[in-house]
Formats: C-alpha cells, sequence, structure tokens
C-alpha cells in the first residue's frame, strides 16, 4: 500500500498555509508554506489540494508516472476533499483544484484524518515554497504536439464511449490510463481536416481552427484546440472516419 499524508494548518496571515506530509504512516516527511493568492474562498482546501497535486505528479512521492489505483491511499484534513474526489460537494469553486482525484488518480483509496500527532513538535530543518495562483491543469501527451490540457468531462465522454463495459466506478482511472496511451503511441500523426465549411465558421468566430491526431493502430482521432490565450486542450476524442484513415501526415 503506497500512502500519502497531508495536514494543513492555517497560519496569521489569511493566504498563508503550512501543509504537512508524508509517505510514511508514522514520521513527518516535509511542509509546505503555501501561499494562496489566487481570490477564492476556502484557500486552505486550495492549498491542500495544490499541495497534493505537486506531490503526487511533480514531486513523485508515490513513484513515477503513478495513476489512481487500489493501492495508493490518500489521507486529507479535510472532509470537503474526499466530497470533491466523489463530486459530491457543494463547492464547485474547488472543482477545479480537486480535478486530478476525478481524471488522473480516480480508484485511489481516500480517508479524512484529523490526527495531527504524527507532525506535533517537529521542528523542520526546511520548508518548501508552494505558490497557489490558481488551478494546475491536468495533462497528457500527444504525440506530435505534445502537453495538452484534459478536463474531467473529456475523460468522462472517452469512458462512456470506449469502454461501456467497465464498472462505473472504476471507469475514470481505466479511460486516464487509456487516454495515455493511445494519444501518447509513436505512431500518431497529424492529419488535416478538409472541411471548409468548418474553417468557415471558425473564421467567422475569431476562432482558430482544431487540430487533428490520428492513431492509425487503434483508429482514434484526437481533437486539440491551441488557443494562444488559454493553451492547448484536447476537446474530444472518437473514431477515425475512412475520411481521415486515408490521409498520410499533415504537411
Amino acid at each position: 500500500m503506497n500512502i500519502l499524508k497531508v495536514f494543513t494548518v492555517a497560519t496569521s496571515e489569511p493566504n498563508r498555509f503550512l501543509v504537512y506530509w508524508t509517505n510514511s504512516s508514522v514520521c513527518l516527511k516535509g511542509i509546505f508554506q503555501a501561499r494562496v493568492t489566487a481570490n477564492i474562498e476556502d484557500r486552505a482546501i486550495a492549498a491542500e489540494l495544490s499541495a497534493t497535486k505537486y506531490l503526487l505528479e511533480q514531486k513523485c512521492v508515490l513513484g513515477q508516472n503513478q495513476a489512481g489505483n487500489a493501492g495508493i491511499r490518500l489521507s486529507v484534513s479535510s472532509g470537503a476533499i474526499r466530497k470533491l474526489m466523489h463530486r459530491k460537494s457543494n463547492k464547485g469553486h474547488l472543482a477545479p483544484y480537486a480535478q486530478f482525484l476525478s481524471t488522473r488518480f480516480a480508484g485511489c483509496q481516500i480517508d479524512v484524518d484529523k490526527d495531527r500527532r504524527w507532525f506535533d513538535g517537529f521542528a523542520p530543518s526546511s520548508v518548501e515554497d508552494l505558490l497557489v495562483s490558481g488551478p494546475a491543469q491536468e495533462t497528457i501527451r500527444v504525440h506530435g504536439i505534445g502537453e495538452v490540457c484534459v478536463t474531467r468531462h473529456i475523460v468522462d465522454r472517452f469512458a462512456e464511449r470506449f469502454l461501456p463495459a467497465i464498472a462505473h466506478d472504476k471507469r475514470s482511472q481505466v479511460a486516464w490510463r487509456k487516454l495515455v496511451e493511445l494519444a501518447g503511441d509513436p505512431d500518431v500523426y497529424e492529419v488535416s481536416n478538409e472541411n471548409a465549411w468548418t474553417r468557415i465558421k471558425h473564421s467567422d468566430r475569431g476562432q482558430q481552427e482544431s487540430r487533428y491526431f490520428l492513431n492509425p493502430n487503434k483508429k482514434r482521432i484526437f481533437v486539440v484546440t491551441d488557443n494562444p490565450r488559454l493553451g492547448r486542450h484536447l476537446v474530444t476524442t472518437y473514431a477515425a472516419s475512412h475520411h481521415f484513415m486515408r490521409q498520410s501526415k499533415a504537411a
């Protein structure tokens, strides 16, 4: 069992929090000083979510390239985080901060533990700084373009379309792994959508036309928008038609 335990404590400053963490069940491993500059309510929860995501995905304290499974247990200090993971929270403003828990790390065990004895009295030699100016996007790599943002909605639709036989409570975690596998396949290449009407509609709206990436082995299309302000986003994926399968790589 891999465990990540976090506990957040307020300080005298309303936007600064100490997030204690460990990947052991008994002793402290580190502390983040999280400064939340985002203008939101429940900043302590946002700090804890941001620190948890950073620990899992950037610091990789439970191992490289981890994704949600029954062998990972997350222990948090706020019950709202467990509700956000299970999409039962009324704190919708925190949903973007918790997106990693319902996509990449769906399937993890999660519990709430308010016992702080495992770090009480600990005097750290150093504290890491963490700036929380907003929610960090969840991304996957699409071969041929690089990292693109992925939302919970996209993972859900992918699961409904291509994984209907998977039990509902396991779909998100399976869908995440499948998306990563299919989009990152080295055989994926960009193709063009030769639909003039689509290009005209995008031009009239001042939008950039989407880019299309084909996985020829699994016959799947990944549609990516590349907005200079918002960045690259995976907006949908669907079975490739004969129109796409006949194409060679886009120039």
